[in-house]
């Protein structure tokens, strides 16, 4: 007689320690565990349900191993601890147990998947290029040291924390860039992993918190990324005060109650360089580049401290409000760099400077209400954040500008109306020089002039590589062949890339709404098999999604999820969208192109 009963692990808390070497976590030659040598079969079970996961399985037979249900719940509680790539996989697990009610031996196990076959291969493959682009991220040459100072600043540059606290997975972490403190740890594991330097996730029950445990030169040592990214986040801060500790010095700083089966005995010798740095530290050519916070200085140093530089001293101060004399002490100012330049923020500024030589040159001038608290380049996307004060009151708001070079240069387009300060400049100059869009004169862009539904239809036909000669028919009484637009109309439609307003028209000079725009690319998108799926919890951060059309959700979902939408805080769906949100998207639809 066989029962069937259903178990699950508490999210929050199941993480039992397990340490990895460098190896793929479904090896449990590679895992640590204190419970490895006191469960028979240990390395088979681990491995058996690692395979099954791995396949897809639903159901898995273990009754050759007459494992009892709390041993088997501790190996599939250390499977958790270290393959994050199973994100998929439900806490619940459901088992048969042998002989009568009351057995406690193991026949089988049927696993619980949070998303279909189909959609764990998309998600996966996202995955996997988002942890690969991490670790390409990474400078070759770097001690283990640096390449855990690296990847705890990369991650709390680029990632928030989930004000939610819902989001634990490192997939959903890499998509929507927040997570708890489940999801920094995890990813932190992973990437260390690749990078061939031992790492692994504790817990606290007590504290309701995980961090993780690093070995370097034959040490072990505390990193906590989410005390070192403190709530609420501000971009571009990273403190450096919970990375690299003993047991001893993180138990002071009020950490208590994990447990672990190896020993942080050993405290990093006094003063490293990290110590009391609030913003990124970056690497360039040999060199680590940081923000002296007190001091108001752009250092550069060697790794162990020697040959400290002064490279920039910010003049001006974060003022308080209108006054002239009352400041905030501190630099607000993220660091960044790209393509050897550094990115920095002054109160109403972003600037780049040359590494080389401290030459600074305005990228940007921010002129709406509230001063710069911070900015961080995320891939080829400048962030930066405007406040009133620095004490995110509610006040903040983020801008995004696509980053195309190292620095903005005059004279790079020929509209008189798109100045380099501008925001939406970037997104200009790349679809100008690359053919998609033209002005509406020799010296005129008109970024805030509307966009009828035949131009962005036109544009996208561009970037397709379309050719007019081959669609010469039409299928809409109000687009007559031979206008400049009725080829890629046409092409449009017979694609299922557009559908017409109905009644055999297109409505060619119709104004385009935002929520058009979006459902037309997602349709391109898919249509070529680009991006990642969306999903319309993608949407959540936005206010005002419950405006959108009920046909537009999908499209706004998969622009969210590749990164396309001309704004981070709002959809306006209803609205009309203009030539510089159009430039914009379609920026971004060519880059994911790979155009």
């Amino acid at each position: 007689m066989m029962s069937k009963r259903w178990i699950s692990l508490l999210c929050a808390a199941f993480m039992l320690i397990a340490l990895i070497c460098p190896a793929h976590a479904e090896n449990a030659s590679h895992v640590v565990s204190e419970y490895r040598q006191s469960i028979a079969s240990y390395d088979q079970i681990y491995n058996r349900v690692a395979d099954a996961v791995d396949s897809g399985a639903e159901t898995l037979s273990l009754f050759e191993y007459r494992i009892t249900v709390e041993d088997f719940m501790r190996i599939y509680s250390d499977l958790f601890a270290n393959a994050p790539e199973f994100f998929f996989l439900a806490p619940r697990v459901a088992y048969h147990t042998a002989d009568g009610l009351f057995s406690d031996t193991v026949v089988d196990v049927t696993f619980q998947y949070t998303m279909t076959r189909a959609e764990r291969e998309a998600a996966s493959a996202f995955y996997e290029k988002e942890v690969a682009h991490i670790v390409s991220s990474v400078p070759g040459g770097l001690s283990d040291t640096e390449k855990a100072l690296y990847v705890h600043d990369f991650i709390i540059s680029a990632y928030g924390y989930d004000e939610t606290e819902s989001i634990y997975d490192t997939y959903t972490f890499l998509k929507t860039r927040t997570g708890v403190c489940q999801a920094y740890s995890l990813l932190y594991m992973r990437v260390m992993r690749e990078l061939g330097v031992e790492c692994a996730v504790v817990t606290s029950s007590e504290m309701r918190h995980a961090w993780n445990i690093v070995k370097i030169g034959g040490n072990w040592y505390h990193v906590d990324l989410v005390y070192d990214d403190p709530r609420p986040d501000r971009i571009g801060r990273v403190l450096h005060d919970f990375f690299l500790l003993s047991d001893d010095e993180i138990r002071a700083r009020d950490h208590v109650g994990w447990s672990s089966t190896v020993k942080c005995g050993t405290a990093w010798p006094k003063d490293p360089l990290w110590r009391g740095v609030v913003s990124r530290m970056l690497w360039i050519d040999g060199r680590w580049y940081y923000i002296r916070n007190t001091d108001r200085q752009i250092c550069s140093a060697l790794f162990n401290g020697s040959d400290q530089k002064v490279l920039y001293t910010f003049k001006d101060r974060w003022m308080v409000g209108d006054s002239a004399t009352r400041y905030w002490v501190g630099t607000y100012s993220g660091l960044s760099a790209w393509g050897g330049i550094l990115y920095v923020n002054t109160a109403d500024e972003i600037l780049t400077i040359d590494p080389k030589n401290g030459t600074a040159t305005v990228y940007l001038r921010e002129t709406e209400a509230g001063d710069i608290y911070g900015s961080a380049i995320v891939k080829d996307t400048l962030d930066y954040m405007t406040a009133a004060t620095p004490n995110l009151d509610g006040t903040q708001h983020i801008h995004s500008v696509v980053v195309t070079g190292q620095a903005r240069s005059p004279g790079a387009i020929p509209f008189d109306d798109v100045q380099m300060t501008d925001p939406c400049y970037d997104a200009v100059r790349f679809v100008y020089e690359r053919g998609l869009f033209n002005g509406v004169s020799t010296t005129k862009f008109a970024p805030g002039a509307t966009l009828t539904r035949a131009m962005f239809v036109t544009v996208l036909g561009r970037l397709c590589g379309v050719d007019p000669s081959v669609w010469t028919t039409s299928s809409f009484t109000d687009v007559p062949p031979g206008l400049w637009y009725s080829a890629y109309v046409e092409w449009a439609v017979q694609n299922g890339i557009v559908n017409g307003v109905g009644g055999g028209l297109f409505d060619p000079l119709g104004e385009l709404t935002k929520e058009q725009m979006m459902k037309i690319v997602a349709t391109c998108g898919g249509m070529l098999k680009l991006g990642v799926s969306g999903d319309p919890e993608d949407l959540a951060v936005f206010a005002d999604r419950d405006q959108l059309d009920t046909w537009a959700v999908d499209g706004a979902a998969w622009c969210a999820a590749n990164d396309l939408l001309p704004s981070r805080t709002e959809l306006d769906p209803k609205n009309t969208a203009n030539r510089a949100e159009a430039a914009s998207v379609i920026a971004g639809f060519s880059r994911l192109a790979g155009k």
